[in-house]
């Protein structure tokens, strides 16, 4: 065969493969006999129906559909979200502000990560999301119904951020609310711009540490977090920032009490779940009562950011006070009951406002308390 014909038909297979691969992963997302192909944040292949009308959210996914304004899609939840017995219901933004769902039928229990499939199979969901991807195979292999993989998890770092932000888009897909999730992800970055201009040029020489941080549970004093978002938002020194390596990325760590103490931050904000159990640790342990937050009255409640997995509404309203207590010349202008409303609103619904008021009355967030 000639060299140049040769030549000339590799050139063409090559320009057909080229566009056929092109062409299916343009169409991954098409809807092909009402179902759509796409992958999930763990990169799963899964097929949904391109018209989603009732869904569950399990393994503290549910949050994320209230987030995106399809609360009104939900038929199940997750026994932690309830108000019955060791159910946080009340403590939770996304139920208080709709507490229409905290009276939905149970269909499991992300505490102990098991789910009631005879339960969820007969609610009929479309879709379930799920927050790992072993739960995700047993609910899909068990009852059949599509189960995508969500991202929850922490965002205290910019990967971590991009990561939460591109699970919204691909759960906005599958909900038909694409625009919901653009505009939540366009106020997120709203606030982080905010909150890093008001202190570009502030004097940045006090130090602080979150106590209390939970994590599948309330914790006590030495419970923390080196990459906590308020802190982070406002290039503020956390005595505990790098602690822990890659790891702490993810979940809270456990500090030595001799080094909390060596540390002596400045100001220790506490993460108001914890309160009281950190105050029975300060009670057991004097030593404490030496550190200089301490002495000089300068412990402040905060949200509680991880309950139940991550609260946004909660991690940035406890950003701008962080800010007014550390900045006030650059915060004075932040009415803390105005602007975590405002927030709450944006994440939960008109709901939000009251949920504010009773969920930072309860934690007597935003306020120097006494330990």
């Amino acid at each position: 065969m000639d060299k140049k014909i040769y030549i000339g038909i590799v050139i063409v297979i090559v320009a057909i493969i080229t566009v056929f691969a092109v062409n299916y992963s343009d169409n991954s997302n098409e809807s092909v006999n009402g179902m759509i192909t796409i992958k999930d944040m763990a990169g799963r292949t899964v097929n949904v129906p391109d018209n989603v009308e009732n869904v569950v959210g399990v393994g503290c996914t549910a949050r994320e559909i209230v987030y995106l304004d399809a609360e009104d899609k939900i038929v199940g939840i997750e026994q932690m979200e309830s108000d019955s017995k060791g159910g946080w219901g009340n403590e939770l933004p996304y139920i208080k502000s709709n507490e229409k769902l905290i009276k939905l039928p149970i269909i499991g229990n992300a505490k102990t990560d098991t789910v009631d499939y005879e339960k969820l199979s007969s609610l009929k969901p479309d879709v379930v999301f799920a927050g790992t991807p072993e739960q995700a195979n047993l609910i899909q292999n068990k009852t059949g119904i599509p189960t995508f993989v969500t991202y929850v998890g922490a965002v205290g770092t910019e990967q971590q951020m991009e990561k939460y932000e591109n699970s919204l888009i691909m759960m906005g897909k599958i909900l038909g609310k694409e625009d919901r999730a653009n505009e939540l992800i366009g106020y997120m970055d709203e606030i982080e711009d905010d909150l890093e201009k008001r202190v570009e040029h502030a004097k940045k020489d006090k130090t602080v540490y979150v106590a209390g941080q939970a994590f599948y549970g309330v914790h006590g004093i030495t419970s923390t977090n080196p990459y906590y978002p308020s802190f982070t938002h406002l290039n503020t020194t956390n005595v505990v920032n790098g602690v822990g390596g890659d790891n702490a990325t993810i979940h809270a760590i456990q500090v030595d009490k001799e080094q909390l103490i060596k540390w002596n931050p400045d100001y220790i904000f506490i993460e108001g779940a914890s309160y009281q159990v950190i105050r029975e640790d300060i009670s057991k342990n004097p030593d404490y009562k030496h550190m200089s937050a301490i002495k000089d009255k300068k412990v402040h409640n905060l949200l509680t950011y991880c309950l139940y997995s991550y609260n946004k509404e909660e991690m940035f309203s406890n950003s701008y006070y962080v800010g007014k207590v550390l900045y006030p010349e650059e915060f004075k202008d932040v009415d803390m009951d105005k602007k975590t409303e405002e927030i709450f609103i944006k994440f939960n619904g008109d709901g939000g406002e009251n949920a504010a008021r009773n969920i930072t009355s309860h934690y007597k967030a935003f306020e120097a308390v006494p330990v």
